[in-house]
């Protein structure tokens, strides 16, 4: 029986390669696009504990040159640290000369007491308003208390524009009382009410130490789902991929309590970004630690504006 000739399309070779590297063309172009259509932003909250002679190996003198190398080594792009005088603001801003810096002592709104302070990286983002209010029930009066707080408490917050992505955010850091459940709950309430008057729906992170668990009620009351405009907490954004502490306030010396995790990034109209990393930093020198506090660090990815 005769076979059936078979026949092939030959193309001449030329043609061939150019048909393929326009094909190869379309394939790295979409993914460039896929690829560029979003980018990496770091948000870091730290407590470095505030200057105190009396702790001795654990001052501010024996751990400055750590908080510097956290950020060095992390690079976040945002950051909100708590518990920061006016003296360690003055080595921050001498040393970390990339970022800019942005807060008011809490008793007085100047430089007296213990700062909420923000910090950005200049080239990255352009500050378009930013102002403070106090955890009282006088948010607008500087140094006021209420609720039987302990210590004056005080909200930084900055709204900026992120060169990179076009983005327009917000960014609030604080610190609640670590001695008054009702002014920890008070503040929570009040927190969620100022974000609501200042945000106009805007992306919001909201970053600090909260002196409370998410077991504890202030916690609750900044997560509830019920209620319009809740908080997301980044480390549930990923809870099958986190293999972190359970605890962020470590003391001095080191003795973590598991489950004592105080130190929280939240998230509020988030629609385009996504929580790509989150991670709590436990670097040390031979078992001292930068401060008694761990950095939390998140990492998103921020759409970019079209």
């Amino acid at each position: 029986m005769q076979s059936v000739p078979r026949y092939r399309l030959i193309m001449p070779n030329k043609a061939y390669l150019l048909l393929k590297g326009y094909c190869l063309l379309i394939i790295f172009c979409f993914l460039s696009v896929l690829s560029n259509s979003q980018v990496p932003l770091k948000v870091m909250t730290f407590n470095i504990r505030y200057n105190n002679p009396d702790d001795s190996l654990y001052n501010w003198d024996h751990r400055k040159g750590m908080v510097y190398d956290v950020f060095h080594k992390y690079k976040p792009d945002l950051a909100g640290l708590q518990e920061v005088l006016n003296d360690q603001l003055a080595d921050l801003r001498d040393t970390l000369k990339e970022y800019s810096w942005y807060g008011v002592g809490r008793d007085d709104g100047k430089k007296a007491g213990e700062f909420a302070a923000l910090c950005y990286r200049t080239s990255r983002f352009i500050k378009v308003d930013g102002a403070y209010f106090w955890l009282s029930k006088t948010p607008d009066l500087p140094g006021s208390k209420s609720w039987h707080t302990a210590c004056t408490r005080i909200v930084t917050w900055l709204m900026l524009r992120d060169r990179q992505s076009g983005q327009l955010f917000f960014i609030f850091n604080t610190h609640f009382d670590h001695a008054s459940e009702e002014a920890r709950v008070e503040s929570a309430k009040l927190l969620r009410k100022q974000i609501d008057g200042i945000t106009s729906g805007r992306p919001v992170i909201v970053c600090g130490d909260f002196n409370s668990t998410s077991s504890d009620t202030a916690y609750k009351i900044l997560t509830n789902k019920s209620a319009p405009g809740f908080l997301v907490d980044t480390r549930g954004s990923l809870p099958d991929t986190i293999k972190e502490p359970s605890y962020s306030f470590i003391g001095f010396p080191f003795h973590p309590v598991e489950g004592n995790l105080i130190d929280f990034i939240f998230t509020r109209n988030m629609h385009d970004w996504k929580v790509k990393t989150y991670h709590i930093i436990t670097d040390n020198l031979n078992g001292l630690y930068p401060s008694d506090h761990l950095p939390v660090l998140t990492e998103f990815l921020v759409g970019r504006l079209k």
